[in-house]
């Protein structure tokens, strides 16, 4: 095949129009310049890379939870999701466990929690515009172990020492009922039943021992009933009928599947809806 060189136009000759490349060349460079993002979107979807976003968020929650609680043991996050879902801020299931749990007072042995279809503002909390941060209520499945350490040194947490300071027991006392103040209450589990001490102060500053023994069973999924409560008082047990199948309400927002006492320790597995800052939990 003959080679020839290029012809230059000769000065003062105008220069030739440039023609339009053949539609194949052209196909062919975009195909070239197209490489790059074929590549690209291959490694996006190539399986293991699939997880990144995942693999990315878990240490962000890992560290938003440790910054939300006082301590915590062996934490373990698992964010479950595509990459596109996941940057969206819709994390299609996640699970959370930990031992050894305090949070404001409030002491926890081992807890798991799972939720699905849970909405976070990840797009922001990665680009650091903002801290990571719940957007909708979120349903978790939750299993503790409450140790009764665990529910002691809770009993002595700031909140619930000014929640008992404040809140008053009516008992009958003769033909009237009298108001009581409790302090310095103390737990001991026993299996199935809970052992309360504590003292009742009365209005005029007498401060009264007392024991009371009783069984918890739920109903309703999110009420307790005290079952066969019993003074307690130089060895005998004396029945409390009045407190007989009290029911202790508790937030709309807690369900619960299974509840068990056993000696030194309290097993739960229920329901607890989880709300963002900005959204209060609906009133009981």
């Amino acid at each position: 095949m003959l080679h020839t060189s290029p012809r230059w136009p000769e000065s003062g000759q105008s220069s030739p129009k440039v023609r339009p490349l053949p539609s194949g060349r052209q196909l062919g460079l975009a195909l070239l310049l197209s490489l790059p993002a074929m590549f690209f979107t291959w490694f996006l979807t190539w399986p293991a890379f699939a997880q990144i976003a995942g693999s990315l968020l878990n240490p962000l929650v890992a560290a938003w939870i440790r910054s939300e609680v006082q301590s915590v043991d062996n934490l373990q996050v698992q964010i479950t999701g595509s990459d596109s879902q996941i940057l969206n801020g819709q994390i299609p299931q996640a699970q959370v466990a930990g031992d050894n749990l305090s949070y404001q007072g409030f002491q926890i042995s081992q807890l798991q929690i799972r939720g699905q279809d849970i909405r976070l503002n990840v797009s922001e909390a990665v680009q650091g515009r903002s801290p990571l941060r719940l957007l909708a209520p979120v349903p978790v499945q939750v299993s503790l172990r409450l140790t009764e350490d665990d529910l002691n040194r809770t009993l002595q947490a700031p909140l619930i020492q000014s929640q008992l300071a404040q809140a008053q027991v009516q008992l009958p006392f003769g033909d009237q009922s009298v108001p009581f103040l409790i302090s310095q209450p103390n737990v001991t589990l026993e299996e199935g039943r809970v052992r309360i001490q504590a003292n009742l102060t009365t209005p005029e500053g007498t401060a009264v021992p007392i024991t009371v023994l009783t069984g918890l069973q739920a109903q309703n999924q999110n009420q307790l009933l005290l079952v066969n409560p019993v003074w307690v008082s130089e060895g005998q047990e004396i029945p409390v009928p009045g407190l007989a199948d009290f029911p202790i309400q508790l937030d709309p927002g807690v369900r619960i599947d299974r509840l068990e006492l056993q000696a030194g320790q309290i097993l739960y597995e229920g329901m607890l809806t989880i709300y963002p800052e900005a959204v209060a939990a609906p009133p009981g």
